[in-house]
């Protein structure tokens, strides 16, 4: 439902969201991407599953904002806090280690010409980190929650495989500006990405029968 409600948005905007001034210079435009990274925490695999949106300014310049959700393959015996206890099965669990953050990015298109584009975004995005367990009643419950900052600079390239498609893939590195003192993995990663791009120009302009 969320990614149906936000390519709905983003349609909508695509129609009302593209302007150009009197000397012909200026252009806005919707986009939207579905993302998909692999990167790490410690030395273990941390997928990252989000989306970026936001608006195309001149063909050259990405403003927008995004959600990242990273699921590690860190599982570690935590001894729990006090007020906490009543809710587990005992005093020592088992919890997996997970991070989120929602981050505002800017990004310089360097070459568009055909099919493709290269372009560099850097992102910072505040957000949690935290471990999860299942307790009594096999709720998830969270444990050593605290907020942190992130940071991603990058180089992206991207192919439009159809008119209304396209892949992105790309390369980077994490650096965590806050990091949550609770949690001793390194944070600090590269990241490898891939993702799916949708012209949201080009369905509208499907629909319109242009």
């Amino acid at each position: 439902m969320l990614r149906v409600s936000l390519i709905s948005i983003f349609c909508f905007l695509s129609i009302h969201l593209h302007g150009q001034s009197k000397e012909g210079k200026t252009s806005l435009s919707p986009f939207l991407v579905f993302d998909s990274y692999y990167s790490f925490i410690g030395n273990k695999s941390a997928d990252v599953w989000g989306f970026r949106g936001g608006v195309k300014y001149n063909e050259k310049w990405k403003f927008g904002i995004g959600y990242n959700f990273i699921s590690s393959d860190i599982i570690e015996n935590k001894i729990l806090p006090s007020d906490e206890i009543p809710f587990a099965k005992n005093d020592t669990v088992k919890a997996q280690l997970f991070f989120r953050y929602y981050p505002v990015m800017v990004e310089y298109i360097h070459y568009d010409k055909g099919p493709w584009q290269i372009s560099t975004p850097l992102q910072i995005g505040y957000g949690q980190s935290y471990f999860q367990y299942f307790g009594k009643d096999d709720s998830k419950r969270r444990i050593f929650k605290k907020g942190v900052v992130a940071s991603q600079l990058g180089v992206n390239a991207q192919y439009k495989i159809v008119k209304w498609i396209g892949i992105t893939s790309g390369v980077g590195y994490r650096i965590m500006l806050v990091n949550n003192k609770e949690i001793d993995a390194k944070m600090n990663s590269p990241i490898f990405a891939l993702g799916i791009k949708i012209y949201l120009s080009e369905v509208v302009k499907s629909i319109k029968g242009e």
